[in-house]
């Protein structure tokens, strides 16, 4: 079967495709974008499944053209508030299956407004499939079945920015001048307002008025604020019973995570586009590095993204708390994508419409799934842990 892969020569994409090749379900990867060299680069070093097809995302009626003649749309493309819909609704006018990993929770809710155009396709579009959105509302899925009663969920991540990170970030931004996708979703989801499910019913609040104190695995606490992810939306929906559910992003070291939420709150105001608050945030480091570097204090374990999740509940009568979050061998944003895609294209989701992750797959068996695509090495280290660390306690 035959794969489009939007933005399939950017950092997500590329990864993307090398995993997607390597199913035996898998006949073709279109890497597919604007930048003719890049795919093509991208597409000799995939191999003889490979090969390189220029398209322009924001051209539709062109976009859905070419995919109708692929099994399935999978798009890696960014900055999502701008390419995810385009994405979506050319997939959907093709008649082709679609899946992303979407993290922005306003452009997902725009996505999800468009099921019943693809339910009427007989189309499978499966919006947010990655390490989260993606394998945490997996988890919530997995954490509820702990307890007679789940009542509330907190998905918490934390971005825990070594020096070499946003060097790195602002050598990136001086050398091409643009500033990368990835660090715009951050300023975007930090930005107002945001929804939340509490006490039964959504609502929308602004992060920096509404921050809670975390722990950290590592120890320590932190403030972590609510960001604009999809979760809130959708697992109300699919975890009968829950009362609250919220998404909140922590950073560290403490005076950028002032810095980048201010950035945020800015975006929040309208006085600049989240393009401009982010370059905003680099370039403040960069002008005046020796306020803003040198005190993460990081370990190697400790640095980059991390996702836990902590719920509450009922279980034998009595309260209850369980934490948990993925072993080593679920740390990937692009392996559940390309999990969710092949087994889409193997006609495993009965399910039609714009649909999240947990309307379409059991927990473990996905996760199973997962683990066999980390690096050979990977499950050797770690074949003795768990897929999920979990750790329960009582709480009356």
């Amino acid at each position: 079967m035959r794969v489009l892969l939007l933005g399939g020569s950017g950092r997500f994409g590329s990864v993307a495709a090398q995993h997607l090749a390597t199913s035996e379900i898998v006949s073709e990867v279109a890497i597919a974008g604007r930048d003719r060299d890049a795919l093509t680069r991208v597409a000799s070093e995939i191999g003889k499944k490979a090969r390189a097809v220029q398209v322009d995302i924001h051209d539709e009626r062109g976009l859905a053209s070419v995919a109708t003649d692929y099994d399935i749309v999978v798009n890696t493309a960014g900055p999502e508030w701008e390419v995810l819909l385009p994405g979506l609704r050319a997939a959907i006018a093709a008649g082709t299956n679609y899946c992303d990993l979407g993290a922005d929770g306003r452009t997902a809710a725009k996505q999800l407004e468009l099921d019943p155009v693809a339910r009427d396709r007989g189309i499978v579009a499966v919006v947010g499939i990655g390490f989260d959105p993606g394998l945490d509302n997996l988890l919530a899925v997995h954490a509820s079945r702990r307890f007679d009663r789940i009542e509330e969920v907190q998905l918490r991540f934390h971005l825990a920015l070594p020096d070499e990170l946003l060097v790195e970030a602002i050598d990136g931004l001086r050398a091409s001048g643009r500033v990368d996708p990835s660090w715009q979703l951050v300023l975007q989801i930090a930005s107002g307002p945001v929804r939340v499910y509490r006490d039964g019913r959504w609502m929308e609040v602004e992060p920096l008025r509404d921050p809670i104190e975390i722990a950290l695995p590592q120890g320590g606490t932190v403030s972590a604020h609510p960001v604009a992810m999809p979760e809130p939306s959708t697992l109300p929906r699919y975890l009968p019973g829950v009362r609250s559910v919220r998404s909140v992003l922590s950073v560290s070291p403490p005076q950028v995570a002032q810095l980048l939420f201010g950035e945020a709150e800015v975006i929040s105001r309208g006085e600049r586009s989240t393009a401009e608050a982010t370059r905003s945030f680099l370039e403040a480091i960069a002008a005046d590095p020796s306020r803003w570097l040198g005190t993460a204090n990081l370990t190697a374990d400790e640095e980059g993204w991390s996702m836990s999740l902590v719920a509450t509940g009922q279980r034998d009568r009595r309260q209850a708390r369980l934490t948990c979050r993925p072993g080593p061998l679920l740390d990937s944003t692009t392996i559940p994508l390309t999990v969710a895609a092949v087994r889409i294209l193997r006609g495993e989701v009965p399910a039609r419409g714009v649909l999240p992750p947990e309307a379409c797959f059991e927990p473990m068996p996905f996760f199973e799934e997962a683990a066999r695509y980390a690096e050979q090495e990977e499950q050797e280290e770690h074949r003795d842990e768990p897929l999920v660390h979990e750790s329960f306690e009582w709480l009356s």
